[in-house]
């Protein structure tokens, strides 16, 4: 890989996604991005492909993952104490040692707060805004690492991209979700070979000293909200920066709650919208059902009508017919008549003729009668 500037010799490439992850998740945080990017094309070219997509899909660390993972970095005795405190309250509470439960407890919000203070003084150092919500992502991953023994050696590792929360939730998936590369306990030791290419290595930066144990273990009632080092106390550039942090925290606060009252009031909008269109749209459907059933009554009506005029209509041709029927009987009976009456008259005829010529024929024999009569008068 290129070397960068303060680098006085160039490293030799990663040969595994735990190297590649370690150095990675070590680096600042504004760094990631770039650092990843040309360690992916640099083992690119050097032929693993593989290796190069598998780094190419580590994820930036959100800022309290960063921050948790630069405690376990620079205070690897601390955060690897979480584990064994967590083992020792576990064992407290099923055994119900009360007194060793509320000392074990002391100790557990001594740390928590020690180490929440630690990441606040990092970030400050490196010009990092530790939020609100961040703070309270870094608590749950602390807490989760005391609940979890998985979750501890998760955070001793220090390649954490997202927070961690104890809970039912949290299990291999919950860890494994968090990661960000493939640890799964405390950095092993680093190796002896130049530092990767970045302005700032967080493995470089002096050792913290470890605070004294009683420091750790003191109530919560009994520290202070600032730092726990009495030097930093006095020191009023911290204190600048403190106010100024809180200041931009206050501003980032006004500014989150002014986008959630206009984020509230479009949504107040769109759901006055969308109730408007479906008031109309549930208007125009009642309107189109109405006239629906006005035209199906009125078709009725007309089906109803007609069907009666069929009926009518029915009635009047079953009556035609009737009387055509009638008619036709009439018909035929007046025709058989007029045949009978025409035979009776050819009948008559034929008897009249008959008559006439039997007629005619007397009228001669009495002419011829008469003659003969005459005759044998004058004779006599």
């Amino acid at each position: 890989m290129s070397q960068g500037p303060d680098d006085p010799a160039e490293e030799e490439l990663p040969t595994s996604l735990e190297d590649a992850a370690d150095l990675l998740y070590g680096v600042g945080r504004e760094e990631f991005i770039g650092v990843r990017d040309a360690m992916v094309k640099e083992v690119r070219q050097a032929g693993d492909r593989e290796l190069a997509k598998d780094i190419a899909a580590l994820r930036k660390p959100s800022v309290a993952a960063w921050v948790a993972n630069r405690l376990a970095r620079e205070y690897p005795d601390e955060v690897e104490a979480l584990e064994e405190l967590g083992s020792s309250l576990r064992d407290a509470q099923s055994k119900l040692e009360g007194d060793a439960l509320r000392q074990l407890s002391r100790q557990r919000h001594g740390l928590i707060n020690a180490l929440v203070e630690r990441g606040r003084r990092i970030a400050r150092e490196e010009a990092v805004r530790l939020g609100d919500q961040s703070v309270r992502e870094l608590e749950r991953t602390i807490g989760a690492a005391l609940a979890d023994p998985a979750a501890a050696r998760a955070l001793a590792g220090g390649q954490l991209a997202g927070g961690m929360e104890a809970g039912p939730g949290l299990g291999d998936g919950g860890i494994s979700a968090a990661l960000g590369g493939p640890a799964s306990g405390a950095r092993p030791a680093r190796r002896d070979r130049p530092s990767r290419p970045s302005h700032r290595r967080p493995d470089r930066r002096p050792q913290r000293p470890r605070p004294p144990a009683e420091e750790i273990d003191r109530d919560d009632t009994d520290r202070d909200d600032t730092d726990l080092d009495d030097t930093d106390l006095d020191d009023t550039a911290d204190i600048r920066d403190d106010q100024e942090t809180r200041e931009r925290e206050e501003r980032d606060r006004a500014d989150q709650e002014r986008r959630r009252a206009e984020q509230e009031e479009r949504e107040r909008r769109r759901r006055e919208e969308r109730e408007r269109r479906e008031r109309e749209e549930r208007e125009r459907a009642e309107k189109a059902a109405r006239e629906a059933r006005e035209r199906a009554d009125a078709l009725a009506e007309q089906a109803r009508e007609a069907s009666e005029a069929a009926d009518t209509a029915t009635q009047e041709a079953e009556d035609a017919d009737a009387t055509v029927s009638d008619l036709r009987a009439r018909l035929d009976a007046a025709e058989e008549a007029r045949r009978a009456a025409w035979d009776r008259a050819d009948t008559a005829a034929r008897e009249r003729d008959t008559r006439r010529r039997e007629a005619d024929r007397a009228r001669e024999d009495a002419d011829t009668a008469e003659r003969h009569a005459r005759t044998l008068g004058v004779r006599t």
